[in-house]
């Protein structure tokens, strides 16, 4: 599975999207340092962690364990939501637990960090069921995290899975053999 917590790319930035809720854990507590525009992002002010949910577009460093980490905070434009493992979504046997998740990416291709804990609004139709383990979290899981989600397959058939964030929605059509 994709953990998208700390990609970096090219130029040494984080790409965070708008809309997400993104965490910073270390040993020690992680301090932000600096936010332009200032509302950029906000300080969600989570006891032992720093969460911060990015609210518009801008830029932020956040000091963790004596590192300097560089955000840009970028909206997406476009959301997909793909089968975690190589499979393609038309080799699915029936009553097979599967997970997806949902990407996200600016306008010039660039994936973006989707967020420990950001809130996608998931639907499904047809032959699945969800399939999310809601004791995980008991456990000091995460079951839904980075834009997860589990499903399973219930009998061969045709079904569709939709994600969405804000006004962008992504669609999965998944084929399930017996």
């Amino acid at each position: 599975m994709t953990d998208l917590s700390s990609t970096n790319h090219s130029d040494g930035q984080r790409l965070l999207a708008v809309g997400g809720i993104h965490v910073f854990e270390s040993p020690t507590p992680c301090k932000l340092e600096r936010a332009k525009p200032r509302d950029a992002v906000k300080n969600l002010e989570w006891a032992n962690t720093l969460a911060l949910e990015a609210t518009r577009e801008g830029e932020a460093e956040v000091s963790c364990d004596g590192e300097r980490i560089n955000l840009s905070i970028v909206p997406p434009v476009r959301l997909q939501i793909k089968v975690t493992d190589d499979r393609k979504p038309t080799d699915i046997g029936a009553n097979e637990r599967f997970t997806v998740q949902a990407l996200l990416y600016d306008k010039d291709g660039r994936e973006l960090e989707v967020g420990k804990f950001t809130n996608f609004e998931w639907r499904r139709s047809g032959v699945i069921k969800s399939a999310n383990d809601p004791s995980a979290g008991e456990f000091g899981f995460c079951d839904t995290c980075y834009g997860r989600q589990h499903f399973r397959a219930i009998s061969a058939g045709h079904a569709v899975i939709t994600a969405g964030l804000d006004d962008l929605v992504g669609k999965l059509e998944i084929e399930v053999h017996s």
